[in-house]
């Protein structure tokens, strides 16, 4: 089996959840940053597409990469992640992130969590994170997110399940 993981990242997080993915999946993985992708699709059996998101948007090349392949990949097995804050039961949030057709053709897709780099943040979203940790009720709800292993292991064994059963 051959896999393709194409990914959008900003501060790294989404490339790191890429490879915790590619650990899960067996055969040739093979793993891409969406913006540098040309290649086309038919060498693969599987496509996992995952992003990070940004002021409710998913990564400009990630939108990029689906609406020019959205013919490939409604004839792969395919698995959409996203990494972000929000939480996966947001179901209507993960919706407004891929194609609908994507979505209705995945055999799995979630928000995996991420990771906050302050330290990679420009000064404008890292003050504005400082001034939100301020706030008393921000505080008092706020956890620092975190990658989701669970959720990658279900990305993963929905697409690795749907392989078997087309066997």
């Amino acid at each position: 089996m051959r896999t393709l993981i194409v990914y959008g990242t900003k501060y790294g997080c989404t490339r790191k959840c890429a490879e915790l993915l590619k650990e899960r999946l067996f055969g040739e993985v093979c793993l891409q940053n969406a913006k540098s992708y040309r290649g086309s699709l038919k060498e693969y059996d599987a496509v996992f597409i995952g992003g990070s998101v940004y002021m409710g948007k998913i990564r400009g090349e990630v939108s990029c990469f689906c609406r020019r392949h959205s013919k490939e990949l409604l004839k792969k097995r395919l698995g959409l992640f996203a990494c972000c804050y929000t939480p996966k039961e947001t179901e209507e949030f993960l919706e407004t992130l891929f194609p609908r057709e994507l979505l209705g053709h995945a055999a799995y897709v979630t928000a995996v969590g991420g990771e906050m780099h302050y330290e990679k943040m420009n000064v404008v979203y890292r003050k504005l994170f400082q001034s939100l940790k301020k706030i008393d009720g921000f505080r008092e709800g706020f956890q620092e997110p975190q990658i989701n292993l669970e959720e990658i292991q279900k990305l993963a064994d929905a697409v690795l399940n749907k392989a078997n059963r087309e066997r």
